[in-house]
């Protein structure tokens, strides 16, 4: 796992991508990954935009 990410900081961060994204699943924003780089491309996938879209949308929230 990376350094930088903070898993309790993490979970703030999936309710509210859930709040914006219904059709996000609690299986969906699960760390499951070897790298943030990983998991953030997985979720974006889901969504239908890139990696750095979604870091975007989490920076703002």
């Amino acid at each position: 796992m990376d350094a930088e990410f903070d898993l309790n900081n993490w979970a703030s961060i999936a309710v509210k991508l859930k709040q914006r994204y219904p059709q996000l699943t609690n299986a969906d924003l699960i760390w499951r990954h070897e790298t943030k780089v990983d998991f953030y491309k997985t979720i974006a996938a889901e969504l239908g935009i890139t990696r750095n879209e979604l870091e975007q949308i989490i920076a703002q929230l």
